[in-house]
């Protein structure tokens, strides 16, 4: 089961552009949605860091308010692209009888020396599993000391069983391979040579965003 955190917020009523003077007071705007009514909340700042460092999106946050015990799972923060502070926290709630999906990270260990020649690729980072709130893994952990010769792969059906954790993606789908690394290297020449500078993304996240909450 995975560990569960506590956060205290309060009701909020401001918002748009007074939501500045909201974090200036050291708290932050957030929002807790779903089973219900979207109630506006604003929590402290230095406690609500603390738990999303340690929750992520995978750990229960029971954020209390008013006297109720909320049980969430984080599903976007929003921080300023410069200063990194955070401007707004969805918090989704949950019912803990009731299955969700979501994406859980998939860690490789024990992973093999290679011969020079030769470099692990690891494609798929994540799958998506369906499972009760409090059955969401932190992270799942896939032992990749085989993939040791040219084409040896790890797919999704090599992802341990867990008691109550479904997988939802293709069993075939491949999470990590062992490929030549002069194969790589040329593919990667043969791209660069045949491909067309595209302008950078521009993201205005913490400039206009963060006032519409």
């Amino acid at each position: 089961m995975a560990e569960t955190y506590t956060l205290e917020a309060e009701p909020r009523t401001v918002v748009g552009k007074q939501v500045k003077q909201l974090r200036r007071a050291g708290r932050v705007p957030a929002i807790l949605y779903g089973l219900g009514e979207a109630l506006p909340i604003s929590c402290p700042q230095r406690a609500l860091e603390i738990v999303l460092q340690k929750a992520g999106g995978s750990h229960l946050v029971r954020v209390t308010l008013n006297g109720q015990t909320h049980d969430t799972l984080v599903r976007e923060v929003q921080r300023d692209i410069i200063r990194r502070d955070i401007l707004h926290v969805d918090f989704l709630k949950v019912d803990l009888t009731k299955k969700l999906r979501t994406e859980v990270s998939i860690l490789l260990v024990n992973l093999p020396k290679l011969s020079a020649d030769l470099m692990l690729t690891h494609p798929v980072t994540s799958v998506e599993v369906e499972c009760l709130p409090t059955n969401i893994p932190d992270h799942i952990e896939v032992d990749a000391s085989r993939l040791q010769a040219l084409g040896a792969k790890l797919t999704i059906a090599d992802l341990p069983a867990l008691e109550g954790v479904q997988y939802l993606a293709d069993p075939h789908e491949i999470i990590a391979r062992v490929e030549s690394l002069s194969g790589a290297v040329a593919e990667e020449e043969t791209t660069e040579a045949g491909s067309v500078m595209a302008e950078p993304e521009v993201i205005e996240r913490g400039k206009k965003q963060e006032e519409e909450f």
